[in-house]
């Protein structure tokens, strides 16, 4: 551990110079535009076949709880070490930058070329399913649409972090607005009372609870996942020590 730190140091120091322009609000409006994707609408009806009827609920909150314990970890590596980089730097700096750190590091950078860009694929894949419903797409038009919102997020990222913390800011409202129209819609228009739905999540037995309680949970932290994203810009902060804490814990 000490070997990693002289390394640790000076790497922090030559990238002090980043803007420090993002605000405890922005990181979370980042934070959350990225936890409230795509993900929670595809998923959804997976949840409820898999629990069957209201129990699907007991997913929902399971996977919060091992979310919010995860974000407490988050949370207090993205304080104390407030790099860019996030993981890359953590594994780095936990296992040594000249032993392991350097080994495995290097593997996370290398499983993330991989992952993100199914990350956002799939993305891409439910954005032209919804679409869909409005007009009749075919296809190769579920393709271009796809491909399309791929070009156009790259179009908005290719600017500077404080012009990417307004436009989250915008897309952050849309999604509240979202949440709330399909709340109060799904509240006003509900086949089976709210009340009924609550009292057969207490009516189940334990070992019948349990039986597709794990598959279904691991759906469920999938769509919370992205809590720890505000960690991978530390350097972007104002006051990355609070933020990094904060932003974690108000997304979810």
């Amino acid at each position: 551990m000490s070997n990693a730190t002289p390394p640790n140091q000076s790497s922090h120091t030559a990238s002090s110079d980043l803007p420090r322009s993002l605000t405890l609000l922005q990181g979370t409006a980042l934070n959350m535009i990225d936890m409230v994707g795509i993900g929670p609408f595809v998923v959804l009806p997976l949840v409820i076949k898999t629990m069957g009827g209201p129990l699907f609920l007991w997913a929902w909150v399971l996977g919060a709880v091992v979310s919010l314990i995860d974000a407490f970890v988050w949370a207090e590596l993205g304080a104390a070490f407030p790099q860019a980089g996030g993981s890359y730097n953590f594994l780095k700096i936990s296992y040594g930058e000249q032993r392991w750190g350097k080994l495995l590091s290097f593997l996370y950078v290398w499983q993330t070329l991989i992952q993100a860009p199914l990350v956002v694929a799939s993305g891409a894949i439910g954005f032209a399913q919804y679409a869909s419903y409005l007009m009749p797409l075919d296809e190769w038009q579920r393709k271009a649409v796809s491909g399309g919102v791929v070009l156009i997020i790259i179009a908005l990222l290719y600017r500077k972090i404080d012009s990417i913390g307004k436009i989250g800011l915008v897309m952050w409202g849309a999604v509240l607005l979202t949440l709330g129209w399909i709340i109060i819609g799904g509240l006003s228009n509900a086949r089976i009372p709210l009340s009924e739905t609550l009292q057969s999540m207490g009516s189940v037995s334990g070992g019948l609870l349990a039986a597709g309680l794990g598959q279904a949970s691991v759906k469920t932290i999938y769509c919370y996942l992205g809590y720890y994203n505000v960690c991978h810009l530390g350097e972007k902060f104002n006051d990355p020590d609070a933020i990094s804490r904060l932003a974690c814990l108000f997304r979810l």
